[in-house]
């Protein structure tokens, strides 16, 4: 091909490239100004009201614990406020917590976006963030769904996204595409990403110990009290299912179990309230009202108290949106013997620290079953428990989630700072943004500047 012809193509991908940015209402990237050698953690703190401002507490204490605070200097930016966007570009690196509520990540996966880092995918499926920033008209949620609808067929035979709807889109390949590093907490989005064809570095963290020792001997304090005042009702055993009170945690399958089991048992409910759920008109139209506490947005140390309460934890999830259960930790670090579902994330807690149903909607006989052989064997909940509290001391024992954010952080660092992957960066987008998929590179397309480049820095 002649020169001009070269150059010629080069223009018009520049062109396409630009409508392409246009039709996504994003701007040409402005130079970037000089780092200031600090890194950004966004994502919410509290007393926000998720669960995620707790990780994100828990993380930094950590961080401070092995010293990397005092080395690496770190500024949390939340609230997110104009200023920060601004600013976001002149940090060596930022840290984006992304979660599936469009009202606490919307500001930070916009930074995300304007300033690639490290994102946290707190869920695999960001199904209802992704359709939260459509509602708001925001441009990047049409092309995070455009994204997310073109890939779909990449997770078409993967038996977890088939029995769990929100993971049978892949609704973060967006956000991942753009990052330079991802962090989830198993191993199983590690293997949902890297099927998916994720080029983008993924690393795998643990989901921190949340509770401090303090917070946890206060907790069974305050047990014994609820045991006592749920005594003089004549309940003997207490299951507890904790976490988000919404559709996904099975409570119906709960209640008709426990409906099958002697009456000395009593079920509490306790978690955030989901909108536009009701679990007590469920606990009504079962005649169960007797046998049930529902505690909605209880503070948290009350819900910390209601887990070191129960003779069993039931922490059931469908569908499953690949996320790590915060309240499946807590029940581990308290040592309460934790029913879960088969599927997901669950499938990478050790086999002897929890005791699983069947995937998918939970058959409330075999609920029922798994419940009764807890509650009837003592020493088979606290062979359970024990194991459960060992994994999380452990945990807590070598600050794994720390040091995991060390390393990820360093190691996105040094990719940053490489001047070569910059270069490389602008080459690959713009052959994306023109349509440019693997099977057109593999013909050749955009090939020779990227030989060309990579011949040049294998020189001596």
């Amino acid at each position: 091909m002649t020169a001009n012809g070269t150059s010629g193509i080069a223009g018009a991908m520049r062109r396409a490239a630009g409508r392409a940015a246009r039709r996504a209402g994003l701007r040409s990237p402005a130079p970037q100004p000089r780092s200031n050698g600090r890194i950004a953690f966004v994502g919410p703190m509290p007393p926000a009201r998720t669960g995620i401002a707790t990780y994100d507490r828990a993380v930094l204490d950590g961080l401070g614990r092995i010293g990397f605070l005092e080395r690496h200097p770190v500024d949390v930016l939340w609230p997110v406020r104009r200023e920060h966007h601004e600013a976001i570009g002149r940090y060596d690196l930022g840290i984006y917590q992304l979660g599936n509520n469009v009202q606490h990540h919307r500001d930070v996966y916009r930074l995300a976006w304007s300033a690639p880092g490290i994102v946290v995918l707190h869920d695999l499926a960001l199904d209802d963030f992704i359709t939260g920033l459509q509602s708001i008209g925001d441009p990047l949620g049409f092309r995070a769904l455009g994204e997310a609808a073109g890939m779909r067929q990449r997770v078409a035979g993967d038996p977890d996204a088939a029995a769990n709807e929100p993971l049978r889109v892949p609704w973060a390949a967006a956000a991942v595409r753009a990052a330079r590093g991802v962090v989830v907490h198993a191993e199983f989005g590690r293997r949902y990403l890297e099927e998916l064809g994720c080029r983008t570095p993924v690393f795998v963290i643990p989901h921190p110990v949340v509770e401090s020792p303090e917070a946890l001997a206060r907790a069974r304090e305050r047990a014994r009290d609820l045991r006592a005042r749920l005594a003089a009702r004549g309940v003997d055993r207490l299951v507890v299912a904790p976490g988000d009170v919404n559709a996904t945690k099975q409570h119906g399958a709960i209640l008709a179990a426990l409906g099958e089991l002697p009456e000395d048992v009593h079920l509490a409910i306790v978690g955030r309230r989901g909108a536009g759920y009701d679990v007590g008109r469920l606990v009504d139209r079962l005649g169960l009202r007797a046998r049930v506490t529902v505690g909605l947005d209880v503070p948290d140390e009350d819900f910390l108290a209601w887990i070191a309460a129960a003779d069993v934890v039931v922490d059931l999830r469908h569908p499953h949106r690949g996320e790590v259960s915060g309240s499946l930790a807590r029940a581990m670090q308290a040592g309460r013997p934790t029913i879960v579902s088969g599927t997901g994330t669950y499938l990478d807690v050790p086999e002897d620290a929890v005791v699983r149903v069947a995937a998918g909607r939970v058959d409330p006989d075999e609920l029922r079953s798994a419940l009764s052989s807890l509650l009837d064997d003592e020493g088979r909940r606290r062979r359970v428990g024990a194991a459960a509290s060992a994994e999380v001391r452990r945990l807590a024992d070598t600050d794994a989630t720390a040091h995991g954010y060390e390393r990820v952080i360093m190691a996105t660092r040094e990719l940053l700072r490489d001047p070569i992957r910059a270069i490389m960066y602008r080459w690959a987008r713009a052959l994306a943004e023109v349509g440019v998929d693997e099977p057109l590179l593999e013909e050749g397309y955009g090939m020779s500047y990227a030989r060309a480049l990579m011949s040049f820095t294998s020189r001596p």
